[in-house]
């Protein structure tokens, strides 16, 4: 068995009853079971088709941005790019009110 797990499970070698959690890692999944991580890579490498708005369960925001990049003729990609970037960037807390539990239909920023 791992020694750190041995320290942190075990009160009497000096150690916490529960061991630290990073509540920041990209991608774990949250309480919706939705991968920050995920979704941004899904923005970047596939944000023209709206992937990621797929992923989250906003149908609508997927349409709307897979019509608007066809319509435009692929510029709104760059958007999606940056979108994705922010989206590695940010904190799951923040990530989770901006994008899962927002009742905008087309969160973009």
């Amino acid at each position: 068995m791992d020694q750190n797990n041995n320290y942190y499970n075990n009160p009497n070698m000096g150690g916490c009853p529960n061991p630290p959690q990073n509540n920041n890692d990209v991608f774990a999944t949250d309480r919706f079971g939705k991968s920050r991580g995920v979704c941004a890579l899904l923005a970047i490498f596939l944000g023209g088709f709206g992937i990621q708005y797929f992923y989250l369960g906003k149908n609508t925001a997927g349409v709307i941005a897979l019509i608007g990049t066809w319509v435009l003729c692929g510029i709104p990609s760059i958007l999606w790019l940056i979108q994705g970037i922010l989206m590695l960037t940010m904190s799951s807390a923040d990530f989770e009110r901006k994008y899962e539990t927002t009742t905008s239909t087309f969160p973009l920023f």
